[in-house]
């Protein structure tokens, strides 16, 4: 999992007070597929993934919590109880906590993990396993402010207000004293010390913008790198007036693409049927069950030709080190050939929601023509993952093209093992797991047109309702498979905007973190959703991209280790001031 660089904690702590919980003896923690765990307060599920009790998962895993000026600081983690944010790693994430009635914040299990240096893994049954690690050093908390902020100084004792005439000086000023309800407030900060030392601020009461009237006081604290603070500078901002922008409005106007913003009224409009466009077939060969294998072998085969997608996604269960396979070999003496249009992928990680992310993105932004002939004897190597030590999982999608009939096969193989038909010969096919699934289905793109009038409106998706799921056969066992969340399948959709309009994601079915393209007038973006961490809220969406009137596109594929549906929010775009 990538983050931003961490900030490191002062020993010193001034607001943070003490400490919740002294660690006692780590251990593992065990969640059951129902929920279950030695945990006093329950976990919560969220999509395929649990909301767990920070203070006592740390506690269980043997990390120290602190706490304080409505701060709760545990490994990379900061929570701020009055503004229900999160850092991680010192920067703000998106989604990843909840609270419980009690106010007890609740963190996504595997980013807590994380968080606290334990690893996250799935047992034979389904259960989630969390065992203790090496603690990482905690993140400084910093001010729960939109504006800028500077680690805390890493003093050993306390900051206090200097009377020095050499004390560090607060200063701030806004661009105007009164502000119209919504109204964004332009802060300036010019705050010295007189000996140059560098400076950290803490804000009390800054807001971007202010909707409600009233009288807002805004103070500013500075700390030099000695220790030494200043007096408290406070200005009051007076909001009066008619209101230009609601907090809606003004996030639509505000926020940059790839950032989030709220909105708990998503589900409340209206809903938009989109028109489905023929595409040229081309099947899609899934491979996900058993997701964890215990032994070398076989994991998926079928027959196929023409145009093929594959995808593959396993975690290494076996004792040994070993490697994903995705082989291909003619079904008859002729030699054939497949060529590889698009390949994207992921290897090694514990972090499922990584190999989902990072394979899709490369997987869009591919263009390639990789051509191999095929023999009938041996297998040719499609793919073949880095070396996977117990734990760690892959996660390959590939286009292919056949130029005649072939056999496709995805298998685990021992690290040092040849992947030739000897072994083949000798390989069990290994029975599916009963919570994943595998399969061939005759849809590998899915094409939906849609033409905006009123807005907002909201398209959903992978909902298995009013976006049916793929069907299909398990080749090796002969059954037939719906696949939930239609994961593999390309969504490709394209939008005739009659007037400037948004196009936001919204999770609605727990945690997720992917990729997608989006085009517009020849301009390609690639977006990670979201820049860092997982998207959690489902009143949170994220600004996929601002249309002008025409037509633009965008196109995603469902990534694994994230939960679905999601709906596709269209906004009407404010009109610049």
């Amino acid at each position: 999992m990538t983050f931003a660089r961490r900030l490191r904690l002062p020993l010193s702590l001034a607001l943070i007070s003490l400490l919740t919980a002294l660690p006692a003896a780590a251990s593992p923690l065990v969640i059951s597929p129902s929920g279950q765990s030695p945990l006093q307060r329950p976990a919560v599920r969220a999509g395929d993934s649990w909301m767990l009790p920070l203070r006592e998962v740390a506690a269980r895993l043997g990390v120290a919590v602190y706490s304080g000026d409505n701060q709760l600081v545990a490994g990379r983690l900061a929570v701020f109880l009055e503004a229900r944010s999160l850092l991680v790693d010192g920067v703000p994430y998106a989604g990843g906590v909840s609270f419980d009635a009690n106010g007890e914040p609740l963190i996504e299990a595997r980013l807590l993990a994380y968080a606290l240096g334990a690893q996250a893994s799935t047992g034979p049954s389904g259960e989630l396993i969390l065992t203790p690690g090496q603690a990482p050093a905690p993140t400084s908390p910093i001010p729960a402010s939109p504006l800028p902020a500077s680690p805390l100084p890493t003093t050993a004792a306390p900051a206090a207000e200097s009377t020095s005439a050499n004390a560090p000086q607060a200063r701030f000023l806004t661009n105007k004293s009164t502000y119209a309800p919504g109204e964004a407030v332009q802060y300036t900060d010019y705050s010295f010390d007189p000996e140059g030392l560098n400076l950290t601020r803490q804000w009390s009461g800054a807001q971007p913008v202010f909707f409600q009237p009233g009288e807002y006081p805004v103070t500013l604290t500075v700390t030099n790198s000695q220790g030494a603070r200043s007096t408290p500078l406070t200005r009051v901002i007076r909001v009066q007036g008619p209101t230009v922008d609601t907090p809606l409005s003004y996030a639509l106007r505000s926020t940059p693409v790839g950032q989030t913003f709220n909105d708990p009224g998503v589900m409340g409009y209206p809903a938009l049927t989109p028109t489905r466009v023929p595409v040229e077939p081309a099947t899609l060969v899934f491979s996900d069950s058993p997701e964890s294998p215990i032994q070398p072998g076989v994991l998926y085969r079928d027959q196929v030709s023409g145009r093929v997608r594959v995808m593959a996604y396993h975690l290494n269960r076996t004792p040994r080190p070993a490697r994903l396979y995705v082989l291909a070999r003619a079904r008859t003496a002729a030699v054939g050939s497949v060529t590889v249009r698009r390949d994207g992928s992921a290897a090694p990680t514990r972090l499922e929601s990584v190999l989902g992310q990072v394979s899709v993105l490369e997987f869009l932004a591919s263009s390639t023509s990789t051509r191999h002939n095929l023999g009938a004897d041996e297998p040719t190597v499609l793919y073949a993952s880095p070396t996977l030590q117990p734990g760690q999982g892959a996660k390959v999608l590939q286009d292919l093209e056949f130029s005649g009939s072939a056999e496709l096969t995805t298998v685990l193989l021992e690290e040092g093992t040849p992947a030739s038909a000897a072994t083949l010969a000798g390989l069990p096919v290994l029975p599916p797991d009963p919570n994943h699934q595998r399969g061939t289905f005759p849809e590998a793109v899915r094409s939906l047109q849609v033409t905006l009038g009123a807005l907002p409106v909201r398209l959903m998706l992978g909902d298995g309702v009013q976006d049916p799921p793929l069907s299909g056969v398990d080749a090796t066992t002969g059954a037939p498979q719906r696949l939930l969340g239609n994961y593999g399948l390309q969504y490709d959709l394209t939008v005739q905007a009659t007037s400037p309009a948004m196009a936001a994601f919204v999770p609605r079915g727990g945690p997720y973190r992917g990729a997608a393209v989006t085009e517009q007038a020849g301009d390609r973006q690639f977006l990670k959703i979201p820049s860092s961490g997982m998207l959690l809220d489902p009143n949170t969406p994220l600004l996929l991209q601002r249309l002008s009137p025409g037509r633009s596109t965008f196109s995603f594929i469902p990534a694994g280790g994230s939960a679905l549906p999601v709906v596709i929010v269209f906004y009407p775009q404010p009109p610049p001031r």
